[in-house]
């Protein structure tokens, strides 16, 4: 599953924003995490999130292997969602957060250096 994965990654690099190949680096650990974003979605995370508010959604290890799946959404007219993008890893710890937020926003500054965007994470999950 890793190599199709991989395999998919590099073939659709338009469409990723962050990946991490799992693995083993001098014994430590390397989560596996990839962050999916097309540039259609880029387009209104930023039109819709610019002084905005962008929501996370998650769930935890529900699916067989146990990786994490979260779901960014903006908000357009009449509060309705709209997907922008989607991040898949294997470990849920703050730091990895962090680091797939940060990959995040560099995609943003890269595309809109003047956004102003606010990250919002539903407190019930």
């Amino acid at each position: 599953m890793a190599i199709s994965i991989q395999t998919w990654a590099f073939n659709h690099l338009k469409n990723v924003f962050n990946f991490q190949y799992v693995g083993e680096i001098n014994g430590v650990n390397i989560p596996f995490t990839i962050g999916i974003q097309t540039p259609m979605q880029l387009q209104f995370m930023i039109l819709c999130g610019h002084n905005g508010v962008i929501s996370m959604d998650a769930t935890f290890g529900t699916n067989d292997v146990k990786f994490h799946l979260f779901t960014l959404m903006v908000f357009y007219a009449h509060y309705t969602r709209v997907l922008v993008a989607w991040i898949i890893t294997s470990r849920q710890k703050s730091e990895n957060l962090v680091e797939w937020l940060f990959h995040l926003w560099q995609n943003i500054y890269h595309t809109c250096s003047t956004c102003v965007i606010n990250f919002y994470r539903n407190p019930l999950v």
